[in-house]
């Protein structure tokens, strides 16, 4: 059930242990400074967990396991306010054509750049998630992983990957696969939590990227993703820290994963939600995230 791995970077089997959490160990390259878990599950192993239990519990199960979303459905407005934001950037560096989103979830940045003039296709690795982009938008989403779809090359102007390249068992050969299908001169877009930021470094195994170790089996920093990302072929074109916009509520509901006092922030969530205040809606930042757009080179 469990596989023990090289450097997904370098190659090297050479590691430095950083922390154990439920049981999964997280090591570091001792070559080039990639943190990944060692050994981890599986990819059918790994798959078990994408249900629609993923899109709607409070992110632990029994205490431990961490990952998933809190109502993700229901956050539908607010991620797409959050995606157009996205959006924006990417044609700033590309025009409009045809666009693939890899692991696409319910389909939500889909529609949204489809109703903006995009030609869009998806990928999804989750049953419930293809299904509901399929019934809900009438959307072109393939179920399965991408080097198991086998698209054309050269078949897509623009590629994202949003919160997906931490879940991939082997991301630079996914990289090489996207390479292949995208145009020369095409545009890649990556979102991935920052294991360099100083948010990961203070709060360490508290982090909530690294308690996802039932999910995530990569950490990237933007060195290593950057690096990655070279060797493959991509000019970076631009690295910022990505921003996601809430509702009051949810987000002091949140604050229960990064302290101790579970007591103070359910009595916080309790008077926000009181008090009416709960749809209020807010832009957080906390620079834990890198997003980098980058061109493939001709």
């Amino acid at each position: 059930m469990l596989e023990k791995v090289r450097c997904n970077l370098c190659g090297a089997d050479d590691t430095a242990p950083v922390m154990e959490i439920d049981g999964f160990h997280i090591v570091r390259c001792r070559q080039c400074g990639l943190i990944y878990v060692n050994p981890r599950y599986l990819e059918d192993a790994l798959h078990e967990i994408y249900t629609e239990l993923y899109y709607d519990h409070d992110g632990l199960t029994n205490g431990l396991e961490f990952y998933g979303y809190d109502d993700y459905l229901r956050d539908e407005e607010n991620i797409k306010i959050t995606f157009a934001k996205r959006l924006k950037t990417i044609e700033r560096y590309a025009h409009q054509g045809r666009l693939l989103d890899v692991g696409c979830a319910t389909g939500f940045f889909l529609d949204l750049a489809r109703s903006g003039g995009w030609d869009v296709v998806g990928t999804e690795v989750s049953e419930f998630g293809a299904r509901y982009a399929r019934e809900r938008f009438r959307l072109d989403v393939r179920l399965g992983t991408l080097k198991d779809l086998h698209f054309d090359d050269q078949a897509f102007d623009v590629v994202t990957v949003w919160d997906v390249i931490e879940h991939v068992l082997d991301p630079m050969g996914e990289l090489q696969e996207i390479g292949r299908i995208l145009r020369d001169g095409g545009l890649l877009s990556i979102i991935t939590p920052d294991a360099g930021s100083l948010v990961a470094r203070l709060l360490g195994r508290r982090w909530e990227e690294f308690r996802r170790v039932r999910e995530h089996v990569y950490f990237f920093s933007k060195r290593s993703l950057t690096e990655m990302l070279r060797k493959v072929g991509f000019e970076i074109l631009k690295t910022e820290s990505a921003d996601k916009v809430f509702y009051l509520g949810p987000a002091v509901r949140r604050l229960k994963y990064y302290t101790w006092d579970g007591a103070l922030t359910n009595t916080a969530a309790r008077c926000v939600y009181r008090l009416g205040l709960d749809k209020i809606r807010i832009n957080i930042n906390p620079f834990s995230k890198i997003a980098v757009y980058a061109r493939k080179q001709g």
